[in-house]
């Protein structure tokens, strides 16, 4: 019986060999195993093999830059050839012999490369000789490579090379900058090239064209060294800004014709013989078409400035040369990163191709990087299998290490454990314990440790006990912070002179400023928790709680003006109300800051009204001249049907029209900005009203007021100046009150007005008359001088200088303005010399001229100045 129980305890004891932690953690790592291997397969068959790939792309990439690099030394050492043959020809324009003697040299510099073919100076029409329209130095190389004159183009009839594509653009361009041609069959040389324009400029004057041509046989022989990638086989091309072909990259192909090459052909030539790259065409259009609208966004030149280069040239290529030089002067930076395509075949390679499209700065050429798949797919495939096998290799070794390792410091003392636990042999667990130091020690430690644990726990519940303490007396602080930050909010609310006020969403006020009871002549604790409708009259209170629903609908701050019954009686605020939400987003509140304005509107009414008066005026002075020029016209017709009236008498009537018909110009000018003055004032008063800074506002008022004031003075004094026929006027005097009768106009301009006179000048004459002539020029001044935007290097400003030579008085007024061009200026002056009736001017000089014996001379540089002067005689009756 006892061995019986003993057989059955060991056999519950001991677990099957399914359920035992060997068997589960031997299963366990060879499913782990299993996934290891797995996921490094794919790894090393996707991951590694894209790196691969893309490690090759980035060598394939810098192959590329390396011939950019390449070509880009060689068009630096062009486009310097070309500044320096053209720096000879603007210095040495007028000396033939020696630009035969110094151009032809230069040419040959590069003698051992013989990329140049030809080159030379290109004149605008009698720029180097007033005899020579076409007037070209040009030389080309001969079989035995010596330079030539080649004097074709300035002997042909119906065409001449200013019209040609390779000079024309280089107007456009600035000092120093080159314009590359597309690719072209030369028609007196006959040899393929590509041609680099820089302008010739002489004091801002373009004068020429200097070339530099570059044979496409010599640049693709060149280019056959440079196209071999060292890291797999392949080819390249490259194409001009036009798409042009610069190189034939099957030269040397079996496939392409005995005799046909390919330079200087369109692309779209090339994929008609090989139509496996038309996906070319396509990325090299979306790249122009990217290029062109970043240029487009920000351009120099408009469509219309370039309308006489655009309309020689090709509808085709219209748009790129338009982008070509709005590029040049904008020196935008070409991205370096290439466009990669691929495709299943190409040609030669009978395989799938990577395409790696590059763009080059300056020039705007591509070049275009051919290389086959297969030898890099078979590179990274070979160098993927030997890195799995070796990653398989060492993970199967780990793992049978592991298991060993695992079983042994692992899974074994845990046996011993369970053992010691079930045969209640604690004195053994606690020697274990004691041995190891392992996780497995730490496990039998716990248990004797328990004791010391809940000894530690108490200790931490005192410790949490005090940290409570501490924080209460931290939130006692705060809250007397808070009081006191309560406190200097409540002083600031007292002491500003606006009314404020908070009410929460049921209407009750819950917080005033002493302000508002002083206002309303209430004690506080009559306002607070009452509605408006116990304080205000009905409909008053019936006003706010409309404002207060539309503050609550729209969920915004908004201004209103209402009036509020206040100790001094019915008064008119602007109330700023807006809504009080609290940290959920929650409407809570409203509150509400109210400004008294009842004296800007009072001083708004006193504006209107005076405005009103000051329109009256106005239409009264209108109506009086219109009855003048009715009175005028009628003596002009008596005039003219006297037929013995005399030729002096028809002159003087025709000039008093013309000067009735000034005056009322003048007067009508004079008194409408007068009237937009008052206006602008109105408008002020309205927005300022909403400023919560009453005696900021008055100031300006003031201020605005005293403006219009001193304006309204010294146009008096002109007017009063007028009621006489003659009088002694100190012309530096009434000219410095005409300047204060145009202040708005030359404040609204940003314009100084500077009188200069170096002795006294006293006139005898009518005042209206002196009037119209230096209101009228300051008048035509401002509005053509001033009346665009655009950059000065000094202030604003207009000069006038006065004169008197004999019986004359001479006035000079000089701005630095906007300018006239030589053709309206010519126009200008002519149609003075003519004394026309047309124009403000005109008239006003053939007045000058029949009354003083006066006359008006203008001279003017666009950009820079413009200057009247005025003379006439005051002492004529």
């Amino acid at each position: 019986m006892r061995a019986t129980e003993n057989k059955n305890k060991g056999d519950s004891q001991a677990p099957l060999w399914r359920d035992s932690l060997t068997f589960k953690f031997t299963v366990v790592q060879f499913v782990v195993a299993a996934l290891i291997i797995a996921s490094s397969i794919w790894l090393i068959f996707s991951t590694e093999q894209k790196h691969h790939m893309d490690t090759q792309l980035s060598l394939s990439q810098n192959h590329g830059l390396s011939v950019i690099a390449q070509l880009q030394q060689i068009t630096s050492k062009i486009e310097a050839l070309a500044v320096s043959i053209g720096i000879v020809g603007a210095t040495y324009r007028d000396q033939e012999s020696l630009i035969e003697q110094i151009v032809p040299p230069l040419l040959a510099i590069e003698e051992n490369e013989q990329l140049i073919i030809s080159g030379g100076l290109w004149p605008e029409p009698w720029a180097f000789s007033e005899n020579k329209q076409r007037n070209s130095y040009f030389w080309a190389r001969e079989k035995n490579l010596d330079f030539q004159f080649e004097g074709g183009y300035n002997t042909e009839v119906n065409t001449s090379y200013h019209n040609e594509f390779w000079y024309k653009p280089a107007k456009y361009l600035q000092n120093g900058h080159t314009h590359w041609s597309k690719s072209y069959i030369d028609p007196h040389t006959n040899a393929v090239m590509i041609t680099a324009s820089v302008p010739m400029r002489v004091e801002h004057n373009f004068i020429g064209v200097a070339t530099v041509d570059v044979s496409l046989n010599a640049l693709n022989e060149r280019l056959r060294f440079s196209d071999k990638n060292p890291l797999s086989k392949g080819y390249l091309f490259v194409l001009d800004s036009f798409n042009n072909l610069l190189s034939d990259p099957f030269y040397e192909a079996e496939e392409t014709p005995l005799g046909d090459t390919l330079l200087g052909k369109p692309l779209e030539t090339l994929i008609e013989q090989y139509p496996a790259l038309s996906a070319i065409d396509s990325s090299i259009k979306s790249i122009d078409s990217q290029f062109a609208k970043q240029v487009l966004a920000t351009s120099v030149y408009q469509d219309t400035q370039l309308d006489d280069l655009l309309n020689n040239t090709a509808q085709s290529e219209k748009q790129r040369l338009s982008v070509l030089l709005n590029a040049s002067v904008q020196h935008l930076e070409l991205k370096q990163d290439p466009v990669i395509i691929s495709l299943e075949s190409g040609p030669i390679f009978n395989e799938p191709v990577l395409i790696s499209i590059f763009q080059m700065p300056q020039t705007y050429w591509k070049i275009v990087l051919v290389t086959p798949l297969s030898s890099l797919s078979q590179q990274a495939n070979a160098i993927a299998i030997k890195i799995g096998a070796f990653l398989l290799l060492a993970q199967l070794i780990a793992l049978f290490v592991l298991f060993i390792f695992q079983h042994k410091l692992f899974i074994r003392p845990i046996f011993q454990i369970v053992s010691a636990l079930q045969s209640g042999n604690l004195g053994r667990l606690e020697l274990d314990a004691n041995r190891r130091n392992d996780e497995v020690g730490q496990l039998a430690k716990a248990f004797i440790a328990r004791s010391n644990q809940l000894e530690i726990a108490y200790a931490s519940l005192d410790a949490g006990n005090l940290a409570l303490e501490q924080q209460l007396a931290m939130q006692i602080h705060a809250q007397q912070e808070l009081e006191a930050k309560k406190e200097l909010i409540n002083s600031l609310l007292n002491a500003s002179q606006n009314l404020i006020c908070i009410k929460d969403i049921n209407g009750h006020y819950t917080l005033i400023n002493d302000k508002f009871c002083e206002v309303l002549g209430i004690e506080r604790q009559q306002i607070l928790n009452r509605l408006d409708s116990d304080i205000y009259p009905k409909h008053i209170a019936a006003i706010i709680a409309a404002h207060d629903q539309l503050i609550i609908e729209s969920d915004k701050a908004q201004s209103f003006e209402q009036p509020i019954p206040t100790v001094q009686g019915e008064r008119t605020y602007l109330i700023t109300k807006y809504p009080i939400k609290d940290s959920d987003d929650n409407l809570i509140a409203l509150g509400a800051m109210a400004v008294d304005i009842s004296s800007l509107k009072e001083k708004y009414e006193e504006q209107r009204q005076t405005s009103a008066r000051l329109s009256i005026t106005i239409d009264a002075l209108r109506k009086s001249l219109t009855l003048a020029e009715a009175k005028s016209t009628a003596l002009r017709e008596q005039l003219t049907l006297g037929a013995d009236a005399s030729q002096k008498k028809g002159q003087l009537a025709r000039i008093e029209s013309e000067q009735l018909h000034i005056l009322p110009q003048v007067v009508e000018q004079l008194f409408k900005h007068q009237q937009v003055n008052l206006e602008q004032l109105f408008l002020s008063f309205h927005q300022q009203s909403s400023i919560q800074a009453p005696s900021a506002n008055r100031l300006l008022v003031i201020d605005r007021l005293t403006q219009q004031i001193d304006i309204i003075r010294h146009t008096l004094a002109l007017l009063s100046r007028s009621n006489g026929t003659v009088k002694s006027i100190n012309l530096a005097m009434f000219i410095q009150d005409v300047t204060s009768v145009l202040h708005p106009q030359l404040a609204a301009k940003n314009v100084d007005i500077e009188v200069n006179c170096a002795t006294a000048v006293t006139i005898n004459m009518a005042a209206w008359d002196l009037f119209t002539i230096s209101y009228q020029i300051l008048s035509n001044t401002l509005i053509d001088g001033f009346g665009q935007t655009y950059e000065r290097d000094t202030a604003a400003s207009i000069t006038i200088d006065i004169s008197a030579k004999k019986d004359y008085v001479i006035l000079r007024f000089h701005d630095n303005g906007s300018g006239l061009s030589s053709d309206m200026l010519a126009r200008i002056q002519q149609q003075l010399k003519q004394q026309r009736h047309d124009g403000t001017l005109n008239k006003l000089n053939l007045w000058l001229s029949e009354r003083y014996e006066g006359e008006i001379k203008i001279n003017s540089v666009l950009g820079r100045y413009t200057e009247i002067t005025v003379s006439f005689n005051p002492n004529l009756p």
